[in-house]
């Protein structure tokens, strides 16, 4: 953490660009106004989200668009936390942002029923880019080099562990607290098809309504599923190609090459 506040915002200021700042304010300040017409109105511009309690999913993701802010604040100078880029913040807060104000405050998960499917790849494709970010900050704070294939790989992996655990969460909030996280179960997928199944986007085919009714919440997961896998490899594939923190003046398998020779000469001078 920063010894003191007033280090805070000349670290900000130092780590971060400007148009970062202003982007990330821009997402926020919307998302303020979206949780703050939610909690008088009762529910968005768009009608009632037919979802479980919308303005503590709003608050909830505004706190996570704080995440490098946090980390500053609130952990250690050695935790490997500390060693993330900034630039994790500009994908992370369009995806709380998109979660919240387009999905909850907008009603988009049920107005727009490719929306969820579209954010369940994106998310998946984020999931993979922190996980790049989050090995690389380990490779700094253990000073370890590693090859760029084995980093990306194991980014993959923890992409997809954020993954189901995100399925998992659903699941378990809609079983147990009578949730609808999952959103598009059957009853209001039929309401907002005006009652008629055929008019219900799906990405699998069905033959029947009988079909339709009995298979619709598996078909729904697994087409969730299906898109984390699509987002997740997509990413996985971008990164292969330009793994941007393991080439060129950002190369940390260079830096911490430099680090560690740097280190071992003093200690010979120092004997």
């Amino acid at each position: 953490m920063v010894k003191n506040f007033k280090e805070f915002f000349p670290t900000i200021k130092k780590n971060v660009k400007v148009w970062e700042l202003i982007y990330w304010w821009i997402l926020r300040g919307l998302m303020i106004f979206a949780l703050i017409y939610t909690i008088v109105v009762g529910h968005g511009p768009m009608g009632d989200y037919k979802g479980s309690n919308p303005w503590q999913q709003v608050a909830a993701n505004l706190v996570g668009m704080f995440a490098y802010e946090i980390i500053l604040l609130f952990f250690k100078e050695d935790s490997f936390f500390r060693n993330l880029s900034p630039r994790f913040q500009d994908i992370t807060a369009l995806g709380f942002f998109l979660g919240s104000f387009g999905g909850a405050f907008m009603n988009l998960y049920y107005s727009l029923p490719m929306y969820d499917k579209v954010l369940h790849a994106l998310g998946t494709a984020e999931a993979v880019y922190v996980g790049y970010e989050i090995i690389c900050a380990m490779q700094i704070k253990l000073k370890k080099t590693c090859p760029f294939q084995i980093a990306v790989l194991c980014a993959l992996g923890i992409g997809f562990i954020f993954s189901t655990g995100w399925e998992i969460f659903e699941f378990s909030y809609d079983q147990f607290a009578g949730g609808d996280a999952q959103h598009w179960n059957v009853i209001n997928a039929l309401d907002e098809a005006g009652g008629d199944w055929r008019n219900v986007f799906l990405m699998f085919p069905v033959k029947d309504e009988a079909t339709f009714m009995s298979r619709f919440p598996l078909m729904d997961t697994m087409a969730d599923t299906v898109m984390n896998f699509v987002g997740g490899v997509i990413m996985y594939i971008v990164l292969r190609i330009k793994p941007y923190r393991h080439k060129g003046a950002n190369d940390i398998n260079a830096r911490i090459e430099a680090e560690n020779a740097a280190e071992k000469e003093n200690t010979a001078k120092a004997e």
